[in-house]
């Protein structure tokens, strides 16, 4: 009898043995899927550097390269702006306008989703008007800040933080509107007071709407860095893009946007960091 319980399997072993399998099966899809993405690319940069050239040069010529340019052109174009000291101080300035107004937009639209969100009364009288505002085209606004701020850093990080605002606001609103108010009442009931009940309750239930809107916000802050700067500025990656346009230097150009692809990249991945760090809890609570 004691040999038969030995050989009987255990709930813990059976838990340890599932937990293992799970994590092969996602290591295995981990492979499986930057390995297709991987390929995908691969297919497509090889596919752009065969069939783009001259027409008439070679038989696989199927696209002007004077209109796509070539992987080989693009990466020689990004070669000589390094070398030339051109590309990091104009990425450094877009990265400069970008950081302060995201930063500016997210507080401002955090503040005024908390307090907008969290009082009926004020939401009432304010949504009409926040709406308003926002229905209006963004790059309606670009001349009234530049004369408001002028042509350098100011104006940017202005675009860019009313930019950032909204979607942040939105999300903020949203949340803080869809905390469970039965769980605030009963916080009440028991003596909690306000600052207990936006500490304990309302922040985590609208943490996840926050983030969701971080996640959108934060290309839109590159977006707007970058188009201001193609509307008034001599530096930035914006600049850059509108200098090789206007040389008709195609190569210039994709050279230009492969820096802002790879900058909002980044910019992702950080959100996507502090999204898992932020809702850690969720996963956990899942688990």
């Amino acid at each position: 009898m004691s040999a038969q319980a030995v050989l009987t399997p255990t709930p813990a072993l059976d838990t340890a043995k599932a937990v293992s399998e799970q994590r092969r099966r996602k290591r295995i899809s981990f492979l499986m899927v930057n390995g297709a993405r991987l390929a995908v690319g691969v297919a497509l940069i090889g596919s752009w550097q065969v069939f783009a050239g001259k027409p008439g040069s070679r038989a696989l010529v199927l696209i002007d390269e004077y209109y796509v340019s070539r992987p080989t052109d693009i990466w020689d174009s990004l070669v000589n702006f390094v070398e030339t000291g051109v590309l990091w101080p104009n990425v450094w300035v877009t990265v400069q306008e970008m950081i302060l107004g995201f930063a500016v937009g997210l507080l401002l639209g955090l503040l005024a989703g908390f307090v907008v969100g969290s009082n009926r009364f004020v939401s009432d009288v304010a949504m009409p008007y926040v709406s308003a505002l926002y229905s209006v085209p963004r790059l309606a606004l670009v001349p009234l800040f530049l004369l408001w701020f002028g042509l350098g850093l100011t104006s940017k990080v202005a675009f860019v933080g009313m930019l950032v605002f909204f979607l942040v606001f939105y999300n903020t609103y949203a949340g803080v509107r869809d905390v469970d108010k039965d769980l605030v009442n009963t916080l009440r009931l028991m003596g909690a007071g306000r600052w207990t009940i936006v500490r304990r309750v309302t922040i985590p239930s609208a943490m996840t709407w926050i983030l969701a809107g971080l996640r959108v916000s934060a290309p839109y802050a590159l977006v707007g860095a970058v188009t201001s700067e193609m509307i008034s500025s001599n530096e930035g990656l914006g600049y850059m893009l509108t200098r090789a346009s206007g040389q008709f230097d195609t190569s210039g150009v994709f050279a230009a946007i492969a820096v802002m692809m790879a900058l909002a990249i980044v910019v992702n991945g950080l959100v996507a960091a502090a999204e898992r760090y932020f809702l850690a809890w969720k996963s956990r609570g899942e688990a």
